[in-house]
Protein backbone atom coordinates (compact mmCIF):
# COMPACT_ATOMS: atom_id res chain seq x y z
CA UNK A 1 0.00 0.00 0.00
CA UNK A 2 0.98 3.41 -0.25
CA UNK A 3 0.30 6.85 2.18
CA UNK A 4 -2.53 7.27 -0.97
CA UNK A 5 -5.82 5.77 -0.39
CA UNK A 6 -6.92 2.52 -2.24
CA UNK A 7 -10.35 4.13 -3.49
CA UNK A 8 -8.32 7.32 -5.01
CA UNK A 9 -5.60 5.01 -6.53
CA UNK A 10 -8.09 2.82 -8.28
CA UNK A 11 -10.37 6.17 -8.99
CA UNK A 12 -12.58 5.51 -12.18
CA UNK A 13 -11.05 6.87 -15.32
CA UNK A 14 -12.67 9.22 -18.12
CA UNK A 15 -15.28 7.40 -20.33
CA UNK A 16 -14.49 6.91 -23.41
CA UNK A 17 -17.09 8.76 -25.92
CA UNK A 18 -15.67 9.08 -29.35
CA UNK A 19 -17.26 6.01 -31.06
CA UNK A 20 -14.32 6.02 -33.80
CA UNK A 21 -11.40 6.16 -30.94
CA UNK A 22 -13.52 3.33 -29.40
CA UNK A 23 -13.09 1.47 -32.49
CA UNK A 24 -9.32 2.05 -32.79
CA UNK A 25 -8.56 1.06 -29.41
CA UNK A 26 -11.13 -2.06 -29.81
CA UNK A 27 -9.00 -2.80 -33.12
CA UNK A 28 -5.73 -2.58 -31.32
CA UNK A 29 -7.17 -5.20 -28.72
CA UNK A 30 -6.91 -3.08 -25.83
CA UNK A 31 -10.62 -2.96 -25.31
CA UNK A 32 -10.77 -4.75 -21.80
CA UNK A 33 -7.94 -2.52 -20.66
CA UNK A 34 -9.87 0.56 -20.82
CA UNK A 35 -13.83 -0.96 -19.86
CA UNK A 36 -12.45 -2.98 -16.88
CA UNK A 37 -11.43 0.62 -15.47
CA UNK A 38 -14.63 1.86 -16.58
CA UNK A 39 -16.77 -0.95 -14.90
CA UNK A 40 -14.52 -1.28 -11.72
CA UNK A 41 -13.06 2.34 -11.15
CA UNK A 42 -14.02 3.62 -7.93
CA UNK A 43 -16.13 6.76 -8.01
CA UNK A 44 -14.07 9.49 -6.26
CA UNK A 45 -14.51 13.05 -6.66
CA UNK A 46 -10.63 13.67 -7.55
CA UNK A 47 -8.90 12.30 -10.13
CA UNK A 48 -6.17 9.63 -9.26
CA UNK A 49 -2.82 11.09 -8.21
CA UNK A 50 -1.66 8.57 -10.94
CA UNK A 51 -3.32 10.39 -13.55
CA UNK A 52 -1.15 13.16 -13.86
CA UNK A 53 1.69 10.72 -15.03
CA UNK A 54 -0.59 9.44 -17.48
CA UNK A 55 -1.27 12.86 -18.89
CA UNK A 56 2.49 13.63 -19.43
CA UNK A 57 2.87 10.61 -21.67
CA UNK A 58 0.09 11.40 -23.62
CA UNK A 59 1.87 15.16 -24.26
CA UNK A 60 4.85 13.86 -25.10
CA UNK A 61 4.01 11.77 -27.67
CA UNK A 62 1.02 13.27 -29.70
CA UNK A 63 2.83 16.90 -29.61
CA UNK A 64 1.75 18.09 -33.24
CA UNK A 65 -0.99 15.24 -33.54
CA UNK A 66 -4.01 17.15 -34.22
CA UNK A 67 -6.16 13.72 -35.25
CA UNK A 68 -8.53 13.81 -32.40
CA UNK A 69 -9.55 9.93 -33.05
CA UNK A 70 -6.20 9.08 -32.49
CA UNK A 71 -5.90 11.83 -29.86
CA UNK A 72 -8.84 10.04 -27.81
CA UNK A 73 -7.55 6.50 -28.33
CA UNK A 74 -4.37 7.36 -26.55
CA UNK A 75 -5.41 9.46 -24.03
CA UNK A 76 -8.15 6.55 -23.08
CA UNK A 77 -5.36 3.49 -22.64
CA UNK A 78 -2.95 6.30 -20.75
CA UNK A 79 -6.02 6.77 -18.16
CA UNK A 80 -6.19 3.10 -17.74
CA UNK A 81 -3.18 2.68 -17.63
CA UNK A 82 -3.01 4.58 -14.31
CA UNK A 83 -6.12 2.83 -13.48
CA UNK A 84 -4.21 -0.48 -13.83
CA UNK A 85 -1.49 0.56 -11.69
CA UNK A 86 -3.11 2.10 -8.58
CA UNK A 87 -5.31 -0.60 -8.89
CA UNK A 88 -2.19 -3.70 -8.97
CA UNK A 89 -0.85 -1.17 -5.84
CA UNK A 90 -4.09 -0.86 -3.78
CA UNK A 91 -3.77 -4.69 -3.10
CA UNK A 92 0.21 -4.76 -3.47
CA UNK A 93 -0.08 -5.51 0.38
CA UNK A 94 -1.69 -9.17 -0.92
CA UNK A 95 1.14 -9.73 -3.08
CA UNK A 96 4.80 -11.35 -2.83
CA UNK A 97 8.25 -9.93 -4.07
CA UNK A 98 8.60 -11.12 -7.53
CA UNK A 99 12.19 -12.59 -6.73
CA UNK A 100 12.23 -13.45 -3.46
CA UNK A 101 8.33 -14.91 -3.12
CA UNK A 102 8.26 -13.43 0.43
CA UNK A 103 4.94 -11.54 1.17
CA UNK A 104 5.33 -7.62 0.75
CA UNK A 105 5.12 -5.88 3.84
CA UNK A 106 6.80 -2.09 2.97
CA UNK A 107 5.16 0.78 1.50
CA UNK A 108 5.86 2.31 -2.40
CA UNK A 109 6.20 5.66 -2.71
CA UNK A 110 3.72 7.50 -4.99
CA UNK A 111 6.75 8.78 -6.87
CA UNK A 112 7.19 5.16 -7.48
CA UNK A 113 3.94 4.35 -8.65
CA UNK A 114 4.41 7.22 -11.67
CA UNK A 115 7.01 6.34 -12.90
CA UNK A 116 5.42 2.68 -13.23
CA UNK A 117 2.40 4.48 -14.90
CA UNK A 118 4.58 6.44 -17.41
CA UNK A 119 6.19 3.24 -18.31
CA UNK A 120 3.10 1.13 -18.74
CA UNK A 121 1.02 4.45 -20.62
CA UNK A 122 4.20 4.52 -22.95
CA UNK A 123 3.65 0.85 -23.91
CA UNK A 124 -0.18 1.14 -24.56
CA UNK A 125 0.10 4.75 -26.37
CA UNK A 126 2.63 2.67 -28.34
CA UNK A 127 0.41 -0.33 -29.31
CA UNK A 128 -2.02 1.84 -30.31
CA UNK A 129 -0.18 4.04 -32.57
CA UNK A 130 1.64 1.17 -34.36
CA UNK A 131 -1.76 0.24 -34.67
CA UNK A 132 -2.59 3.01 -36.54
CA UNK A 133 0.57 3.42 -38.70
CA UNK A 134 0.00 -0.43 -39.90
CA UNK A 135 -3.41 1.11 -41.90
CA UNK A 136 -1.84 4.85 -42.46
CA UNK A 137 1.79 4.53 -42.75
CA UNK A 138 1.73 8.21 -44.63
CA UNK A 139 1.02 9.89 -41.85
CA UNK A 140 4.35 11.41 -41.19
CA UNK A 141 3.20 13.69 -38.19
CA UNK A 142 1.71 10.13 -36.30
CA UNK A 143 4.94 8.14 -37.49
CA UNK A 144 7.05 11.09 -35.49
CA UNK A 145 4.66 10.43 -32.32
CA UNK A 146 5.50 6.33 -32.60
CA UNK A 147 9.49 6.75 -32.95
CA UNK A 148 9.01 9.20 -29.82
CA UNK A 149 7.43 6.77 -27.89
CA UNK A 150 10.08 3.84 -28.94
CA UNK A 151 13.28 6.44 -28.73
CA UNK A 152 11.54 7.17 -24.75
CA UNK A 153 11.36 3.03 -24.12
CA UNK A 154 15.29 2.67 -25.30
CA UNK A 155 15.67 5.95 -22.88
CA UNK A 156 13.91 4.25 -19.82
CA UNK A 157 15.23 0.79 -20.23
CA UNK A 158 18.30 1.08 -18.42
CA UNK A 159 16.32 2.36 -15.49
CA UNK A 160 13.97 -0.69 -15.40
CA UNK A 161 15.56 -3.34 -12.84
CA UNK A 162 15.63 -0.41 -10.26
CA UNK A 163 12.08 0.38 -10.89
CA UNK A 164 11.17 -3.28 -10.39
CA UNK A 165 12.92 -3.74 -7.14
CA UNK A 166 11.12 -0.36 -6.09
CA UNK A 167 7.58 -1.67 -6.83
CA UNK A 168 8.51 -5.07 -5.81
CA UNK A 169 5.17 -6.71 -5.76
CA UNK A 170 4.67 -9.57 -8.47
CA UNK A 171 1.99 -8.12 -10.26
CA UNK A 172 3.06 -4.70 -10.51
CA UNK A 173 6.21 -6.18 -11.55
CA UNK A 174 4.52 -7.97 -14.46
CA UNK A 175 2.24 -5.16 -15.37
CA UNK A 176 5.24 -3.35 -15.90
CA UNK A 177 8.05 -5.32 -17.20
CA UNK A 178 5.52 -6.57 -19.92
CA UNK A 179 4.00 -3.48 -21.44
CA UNK A 180 6.81 -2.66 -23.20
CA UNK A 181 8.18 -4.31 -26.22
CA UNK A 182 12.02 -4.17 -24.78
CA UNK A 183 15.11 -3.69 -26.86
CA UNK A 184 18.40 -4.10 -24.93
CA UNK A 185 19.62 -6.18 -22.19
CA UNK A 186 16.67 -6.46 -19.96
CA UNK A 187 14.61 -8.56 -22.81
CA UNK A 188 14.18 -11.46 -20.23
CA UNK A 189 11.53 -9.03 -18.57
CA UNK A 190 9.48 -9.43 -21.61
CA UNK A 191 7.57 -12.72 -20.82
CA UNK A 192 6.91 -11.53 -17.29
CA UNK A 193 8.48 -13.34 -14.31
CA UNK A 194 8.40 -17.00 -13.85
CA UNK A 195 6.28 -16.80 -10.83
CA UNK A 196 3.83 -14.48 -12.34
CA UNK A 197 3.64 -16.41 -15.44
CA UNK A 198 2.47 -19.52 -12.92
CA UNK A 199 0.11 -17.33 -11.59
Amino acid sequence: MTEMASGALAARPAVLSVPRATALVEAADLSAWVNLPAEHGTPATAASPLAGAAEQVEVLLLDGVSDETLRAAVRAVSAASAWWVGAFAAIRHLGVHHARLTPIDDTVSLDTLRAAVRVVALGTAQRILAHHLRHDSTDEVVRLAYCRAVTEGIVTEPSLPALLEKLGELRLVDLVSTSIPWRGRFMKYAGGTGAGQVE
